[in-house]
């Protein structure tokens, strides 16, 4: 990497973490404490004194190698010290395993199969409004600085800001040497002149730092911090790091702490960045007036589950992510304090969060939901309680989703028909699957999870519920183009034949629980015919078709796959897995895909970093 500025030496110690703040104050309990503050309407409602908001997203992060969430090593004093009067999340997860996706998904409130960016040939549609710009229409200045070419104006993050820099990376031709991404210092730098340009305009400031993604290449002041006895061949670089993603390919011991040497160094060197972020904010005079949000777009694995990197799994080594909001000066009774969050929360809660901070009106349709509520003293945790996350990915020929409810985890392979489910606050480390030992729970987890995506972004979705009895489900369907992604909702494999391109039939014997399939067509528009039995007759009054849960009048029936026929089925059912019948919906992606063209330069710097096989 590129030289970066000597930082002061590193500070010592780790910060205690703090009691864990109970989530079941009432509304009512909730104004009471917050009497007289003046950061926080009882409504949940900032009062919008035109208060600066900084977003940090560190690249690759895990939440476990920072002093605040117990990590024994000192690689994060000046954030550990943020976080003594900050509200600290102990459950945040990512919305996707890696960097595009996420940040997306930070951005927009939506999930990746909502927003649609999920792989590096697609950008973000004009219809989907951003963070950036609802904040430029309430009157602030936006600037972005950011350190990946993932998080750069080709795939659309610039949308919103006045200035955004991304050093180069998204130009045409751009010279994208191994590890000429910009140091945390440059992109500190950069941001701090802009942040002293404003004068007393309202800011949004979004900070990206790279460094802790591979080639694990901290500054030499870092290396020496945390020194490794590795003296072999191999270095940090993705194509020595790279013989060792196959989980049956076993690491050396020393090369695997060589590398979390590194990766910490990496840590250290953006916690120091950090530091000089918010030194900078406090000599504009901004500090007691600015929030701070700190967060990864995703973590890392060494080998916890047999691999190395991220992208391919949803364990929590690589989603689940730091998440600190505090007042940059933590003056007394201005805003969070020093406690815990322990409901689960996620990325896309961020865009609506942040709205809300900074007095703007949030758009219609955000997946996430604001955390203001819990920033208070004695914040209630109602608006997240019990609510369902999700985490997916389709990078690297994984088809993978993840939902957690509560402690439960479920992991679903779209791909293999396979499922894991995980007690977290039993099993944090996610070593004992409970899918066959607690089959209900999986059952439940799995018909949430189906309800929460749209797993094929637009595709047509079929599921089918028993009333607790045995049935049989039987359905043919035909189309006039061809069937081409089959995604079966299924405990074991092959209960759908392809008879044909066009031909798809099903049979699901002995069925109790609930269970489906989604599928989509070429071309999109095709329409499909369907042929639907329960116990081998057609039961007209058992199936319904989108939200407003329609009859087909005769069978077999013809669904249109036309946009103008959508809004009949658009929506899904209130299917709870346990009435019987057949549930059928649609949806259609908000607007057409954009897709993106990368020259060589930009592919062959993906391939070195492991993100293009």
């Amino acid at each position: 990497m590129p030289a970066r500025h000597p930082a002061r030496p590193p500070g010592a110690g780790d910060v205690p973490a703090a009691p864990l703040v109970p989530l079941h104050l009432a509304a009512l309990a909730l104004c009471l404490a917050l009497a007289g503050a003046t950061w926080l309407s009882c409504a949940g409602r900032f009062d919008p004194a035109r208060q600066d908001v900084v977003l940090v997203v560190v690249d690759t992060l895990r939440a476990d190698h920072l002093g605040v969430y117990g990590y024994e090593r000192a690689t994060s004093p000046r954030l550990d010290a943020f976080a003594r009067r900050a509200a600290v999340f102990d459950a945040a997860w990512s919305a996707a395993p890696w960097t595009l996706p996420s940040v997306m998904s930070i951005m927009t409130s939506r999930y990746p199969s909502s927003h649609r960016v999920e792989n590096d040939g697609l950008r973000l549609a004009d219809d989907v409004p951003t963070l950036a710009e609802t904040l430029r229409r309430a009157g602030y200045a936006t600037g972005g600085f950011v350190s990946h070419v993932y998080v750069s104006s080709l795939y659309g993050f610039g949308r919103g800001f006045e200035v955004f820099d991304d050093f180069g990376l998204s130009q045409p031709g751009y010279r994208l040497e191994a590890g000429m991404e910009p140091g945390a210092d440059r992109v500190t730098d950069a941001a701090l002149a802009w942040l002293r340009g404003q004068g007393r305009r309202p800011v949004f400031l979004l900070v990206h730092y790279f460094d802790p993604h591979w080639p694990y290449a901290p500054p030499e002041t870092y290396r020496a911090l945390f020194p490794d006895p590795y003296h072999g061949p191999l270095d940090a670089s993705y194509d020595a790091i790279s013989k060792f993603l196959d989980p049956l390919t076993p690491i050396p011991e020393d090369y695997r702490q060589f590398l979390i040497d590194r990766y910490d160094g990496e840590v250290r060197f953006v916690d120091d960045q950090f530091s000089r972020l918010l030194d900078g904010l406090a000599a504009t005079g901004r500090a007691p007036r600015s929030w701070v949000v700190v967060t990864g777009d995703h973590g890392e694995e060494f080998k916890d589950h047999g691999s190395m990197g991220h992208g391919r799994r949803l364990y929590e080594e690589t989603i689940h992510v730091p998440l600190i909001i505090g007042r940059a000066a933590g003056q007394a009774g201005a805003g969070a304090t020093g406690r815990r969050v322990a409901a689960p929360v996620s990325g896309i809660d961020l865009f609506p969060t942040i709205a809300a901070l900074a007095g703007a009106a949030a758009p219609a349709g955000l997946q996430g939901t604001s955390l203001v509520p819990l920033l208070g003293p004695g914040g209630s945790g109602s608006p997240v309680a019990d609510r369902p996350l999700v985490c997916e990915t389709i990078r690297l020929n994984a088809h993978l989703k993840a939902l957690r409810r509560g402690p439960l985890k479920l992991i679903q392979s779209m791909d293999e028909n396979r499922t894991e489910l995980y007690d977290l606050a039993a099993d944090p480390r996610e070593r004992t699957d409970l899918s066959d030992k607690r089959p209900d729970e999986r059952r439940a987890m799995v018909r949430t999870l189906f309800s929460q995506v749209d797993f094929l972004s637009g595709g047509w979705n079929v599921r089918w519920s028993s009333d607790g009895r045995k049935h049989t489900f039987q359905g043919e369907l035909r189309t006039t183009g061809i069937f081409r992604t089959i995604v079966p909702l299924f405990r074991e494999r092959g209960k759908y034949v392809l008879g044909s391109p066009n031909a798809l039939d099903f049979t699901d014997a002995g069925q109790t629980g609930a269970s489906g399939l989604s599928f989509t067509t070429s071309p999109v528009d095709a329409p499909v015919e369907f042929n639907l039995l329960v116990d081998g007759r057609p039961v007209l009054d058992r199936i319904f078709l989108g939200g407003k849960e329609a009859h087909p009048r005769a069978m077999p029936f013809s669904l249109e796959g036309k946009p103008s026929a959508d809004a009949a089925y658009s929506k899904p059912p209130r299917a709870d897995g346990r009435e019987l019948g057949f549930f059928i919906w649609r949806l259609r992606p908000a607007a057409p895909d954009q897709e993106i063209v990368l020259d060589d330069e930009i592919r062959e710097r993906l391939r070195s970093l492991g993100y293009i096989n």
